[in-house]
């Protein structure tokens, strides 16, 4: 069996090497708005002809492939080797590649927006995965470089989106290890990036460790910082990654008994409290914690 995924591997990485396909043609280009925000993104649904429901895969770029043309994020290494791994392994797959503006940062303060493009993110996943045929247990979250970071600060801000998370050379900031260590997480790190802090983003993964989550670090010796960023995502550690799974669901699924209990609670749909006016999609649960009915305005 390992030998025909190597084989299959090696066929494809040969077929992309020397045909160079142009990802323009195959990933399909749409765009999400959230509070006046525009954000293009790239899709590429795979293996649709398999039965179950698809595994979701975001990916988010680093700074230099910044901008509107919604073709950049198209180019980095990280992008073929989530691919290659998806297809050899024959995953019923959507994997989605955001692009951040050139302006922006995937990692924002809100002192200095009004609207961080994490929120942006958020949203946009809670509305992709409501409205597509999606294993809400089973949504991964990938970022490298400046995506890295943004990948962290997802992790902190949606505690029960994500099976798992690979991040790559990158620093996490603005945010609390106690949320993120409920997110199963890999974390690597280049011996010689200068651009990124390997010490801290190994110490950060050991409280990670400390406070009882499951956390990896490696450390790439003799690695830069795009050393780094290209060649983390291997098969292994994308395996550890896909092995993941959540208990509860991203999307909470409706339980038809007992509809009629009172006082009801409101949560957005990644779990977080909110009340009865909020827009969106709102999960409704009874006093007993019991979903009573999922409702978008």
């Amino acid at each position: 069996m390992k030998r025909s995924l190597l084989l299959v591997a090696l066929s494809i990485v040969t077929q992309m090497a020397f045909c160079q396909p142009d990802k323009t043609a195959y990933y399909k280009a749409d765009s999400y708005t959230y509070e006046g925000i525009t954000l293009p993104f790239r899709q590429l649904d795979m293996n649709q002809d398999k039965d179950g429901k698809s595994i979701l895969v975001v990916q988010l770029h680093g700074g230099t492939a910044r901008g509107t043309n919604n073709t950049s994020q198209l180019s980095a290494s990280a992008v073929d080797s989530v691919e290659i791994y998806l297809r050899v392994h024959g995953t019923k797959a959507i994997f989605l590649l955001p692009q951040c503006a050139s302006d922006r940062q995937w990692n924002e303060s809100t002192r200095s927006v009004t609207t961080p493009m994490t929120e942006v993110l958020s949203h946009w996943l809670q509305d992709f995965i409501a409205s597509n045929d999606v294993d809400s247990t089973r949504v991964y979250i990938t970022g490298y470089s400046m995506g890295g970071s943004g990948t962290w600060r997802m992790l902190n801000d949606n505690t029960t989106m994500f099976a798992a998370a690979c991040i790559a050379a990158a620093n996490p900031l603005m945010v609390e290890a106690a949320k993120v260590k409920l997110t199963p997480v890999y974390a690597i790190a280049g011996e010689n990036d200068n651009i990124m802090d390997a010490e801290k983003i190994e110490q950060f993964a050991t409280s990670l460790q400390t406070l009882g989550g499951e956390a990896r670090y490696d450390m790439l010796t003799g690695c830069d910082h795009f050393a780094t960023c290209d060649g983390a995502f291997t098969r292994e550690r994308l395996a550890w990654m896909f092995s993941h799974k959540r208990n509860t669901p991203t999307a909470i699924h409706l339980n038809e008994n007992n509809v009629n209990t009172v006082p009801e609670q409101f949560y957005t749909i990644n779990g977080t409290p909110t009340n009865a006016s909020a827009m969106g999609i709102l999960i409704v649960k009874q006093a007993n914690g019991t979903v009573h009915k999922i409702i978008k305005r």
